[in-house]
């Protein structure tokens, strides 16, 4: 993925005559969006397996999209990013379809949604948004910016949380879309944490450190 980015960015910073940093940059770019469709691609076909695409790929954009403007923990390789996301959405789409919804009640649910996202606005309030080597936040005005549009997005899955919970009982998929959106939601509030950077740090170390090692 990321060799296939960079020949790809080679190749348009030649014909523009561009030097090695805007190459870089561009690099960065195409590996994302790489990364990206890879990945939901990935969650769309194995969500269609499982009978549960709509739900896998709640999760997926649910945690995504939030983590664009919150940022988190990251795995050190492309590769191993998209598959801990792909495991992650396909087996808690699985697991939210197929077992929670089937002891779905309305007054745990409503319990469940109010803790977490209050749980997820106080951790976004003291931690985000959270940067990486690759892509470091310079300036104050970028962080208030970044934390603001977290906190927006976050408020736009607390009313889908809550529309999907009202109707829940005329809807029976809905049941599965509010337990979805939590479960994304929890993943990305997660990764800002201590816990989530050991956990990764835990998975880059038995799939990646120690494999060289070998």
């Amino acid at each position: 993925m990321e060799k296939l980015a960079k020949q790809l960015a080679f190749k348009i910073a030649s014909s523009l005559n561009y030097d090695k940093e805007k190459e870089a940059v561009i690099a960065y770019g195409l590996i994302a969006i790489i990364q990206v469709t890879i990945t939901v691609l990935l969650i769309l076909l194995f969500g269609i397996l499982i009978n549960a695409p709509v739900e896998a790929l709640i999760i997926c954009f649910s945690a995504s999209l939030l983590r664009k403007y919150s940022g988190g923990a990251h795995a050190e390789t492309p590769e191993l990013c998209t598959m801990i996301s792909v495991l992650y959405c396909t087996l808690t789409a699985l697991l939210a379809k197929y077992l929670l919804v089937a002891i779905y009640r309305p007054i745990p649910m409503a319990i469940a949604i109010l803790l977490i996202f209050a749980l997820s606005f106080l951790v976004i309030y003291q931690l985000a948004p959270v940067d990486s080597p690759n892509k470091p936040i310079r300036t104050e005005k970028k962080k208030k910016r970044m934390r603001k549009g977290s906190f927006l997005i976050l408020f736009v899955y607390f009313i889908l949380s809550l529309i999907f919970w009202v109707f829940s009982n005329s809807f029976a998929a809905f049941k599965a879309y509010a337990v979805c959106i939590l479960l994304g939601i929890s993943w990305q509030t997660l990764t800002l944490t201590s816990v989530g950077f050991l956990f990764i740090g835990k998975i880059n170390h038995l799939l990646i450190h120690r494999k060289e090692g070998l």
